[in-house]
């Protein structure tokens, strides 16, 4: 996935805000970091990704800072030629806070999650387990389903057909697939499914414009046929023929590239 990422503030940070994906089209934005691990580390990174990170992004939960925490293993593609080891997504009911540079905040958190290590102790060892490879800013457009740990998470790069007109391909997803989702997720074929807009960086070189997300609960669910869909999609379109419909889509956006994430970690504010 040649996702450009962020690592949220100076923790590991993934989010797919379960709050919201159980409430209409949210506002909010989430930034995503594309995380390699470094050669060696791969247990010893999983061990402090289940402990003091995760305990990191709990405080960041508990004080509102974040909406939710997800860590998310790349399935397909994987192994060294994979852009990602692990996508980290963090969501925010609006804008993300501005980024610390110092290490004053992170402390207050280290402190809050009931850690002694310093700062510079936590940072140091995130460097030394794994390298940030991008980050990206995203506008959520809608949200549908839940997400639970142990989903997977169907990700989908789309390349528009006519950039300057990005408007319409969203008001067409809004239209045809996003009740259509409602309908699977309704029926159990799918757990949820998501429309979001590239914020930044932005640029006529970037091969990907939006990105949708099908969310399974199981790895059989991932690959099996919906035997069902035409019946689907007449019952949510009864106006709308599907060949017509699915035309229309190849006319104004590409898929670049799907790639397959796991959910293995997820943290909501505690109640």
């Amino acid at each position: 996935m040649k996702f450009r990422r962020s690592l949220f503030s100076v923790a590991i940070a993934a989010a797919f805000s379960a709050t919201l994906l159980a409430q209409q089209a949210p506002t909010g934005y989430h930034r995503v970091a594309c995380i390699k691990v470094k050669p060696g580390q791969y247990a010893a990174f999983r061990a402090w990704a289940a402990g003091d990170a995760h305990k990191v992004v709990q405080a960041e939960a508990d004080s509102s800072e974040l909406s939710t925490w997800f860590l998310l293993r790349s399935v397909i593609p994987d192994g060294e030629s994979a852009a990602c080891d692990y996508l980290a997504v963090a969501m925010y009911p609006g804008l993300p806070p501005q980024p610390s540079n110092g290490l004053e905040h992170l402390a207050a958190t280290l402190k809050k999650a009931g850690l002694t290590e310093s700062a510079q102790q936590f940072v140091d060892q995130r460097d030394a387990l794994t390298t940030l490879v991008s980050n990206n800013m995203f506008q959520n457009v809608a949200v549908v389903g839940t997400v639970k740990k142990g989903d997977y998470f169907r990700v989908n790069y789309m390349q528009v057909a006519d950039p300057n007109d990005l408007g319409s391909y969203i008001r067409y997803e809004m239209k045809v697939w996003r009740p259509l989702a409602e309908q699977m997720t309704k029926d159990g074929v799918k757990s949820g499914w998501s429309l979001n807009v590239e914020v930044l960086p932005r640029g006529s070189d970037l091969p990907y414009d939006a990105v949708t997300v099908d969310v399974y609960p199981t790895w059989d669910s991932v690959f099996q046929a919906d035997p069902q869909f035409a019946a689907r999609f007449s019952k949510v379109h009864p106006d709308m023929d599907l060949g017509t419909t699915m035309e229309t889509y190849d006319k104004m956006r590409s898929i670049v590239t799907t790639e397959l994430y796991s959910v293995v970690d997820m943290v909501t504010p505690a109640k």
